[in-house]
């Protein structure tokens, strides 16, 4: 198992776990100055996706860099755990790790801001969002939206992505697929805002990922 620091204790089975990137998705660059700042909306919507999920951060940085950078930005009280030191071809060990602290994949999400990095390398029920692409800087308070527009969909994440699809426009044009590899359907949606939607494939992974882009 990757290297965790806990800063609360862990609670039953069957809950929901929101695992979030460190560099690019919690700490992103100003487009223009290329410094580094807080994802805005942070402040008042980690608390409020407290109430309903429990917050990890999943990282390549190290455990105790990734502590000392969330603490210099003010929000390491917001995460109950922190997984650094995660390396591997595809992916992040979302799955291990809730089976380690015991939430359920189908009510769980990751959020990133690299389509092979930040994918589910264990599991294909965890549903992945991407953010802070194409130069953008996402607000916190989206993810909070989106949450509550898979929900009207869907008990479970995996099932409201399905939803979801189904009633998209397809998008060729989304799909980058290369030998296999790569964005292998696309599609999008205007569900309260535009969502670009896509499955994944890779090599490495049994079956395609589901993957919201906001």
């Amino acid at each position: 198992m990757p290297s965790a620091e806990s800063t609360s204790s862990l609670g039953p089975s069957g809950i929901s776990a929101l695992f979030w990137d460190l560099a690019g998705t919690l700490v992103p660059s100003d487009p223009v100055t290329g410094r580094s700042g807080i994802l805005p909306g942070c402040d008042e919507f980690l608390p409020e996706l407290a109430r309903n999920h429990r917050l990890f951060v999943t990282t390549g940085d190290t455990t105790a860099g990734a502590r000392g950078l969330l603490a210099d930005h003010g929000i390491l009280r917001h995460f109950e755990a922190i997984y650094g030191d995660l390396f591997a071809a595809v992916g992040k060990p979302y799955g291990s790790i809730l089976r380690q602290v015991g939430a359920d994949a189908e009510h769980s999400l990751a959020i990133g801001d690299r389509l092979r990095a930040d994918v589910p390398n264990d599991t294909a029920d965890v549903v992945t969002i991407l953010i802070n692409q194409d130069g953008d800087v996402l607000n916190a308070g989206m993810i909070a939206f989106l949450i509550g527009r898979l929900r009207r969909h869907a008990a479970a994440f995996p099932a409201a992505f399905d939803a979801m699809l189904a009633a998209a426009v397809p998008d060729p044009d989304g799909v980058s697929a290369q030998d296999g590899v790569g964005v292998v359907q696309a599609a999008r949606l205007t569900d309260g805002f535009a969502l670009r939607l896509w499955r994944y494939r890779h090599p490495a992974l049994s079956e395609d990922r589901r993957v919201i882009v906001i």
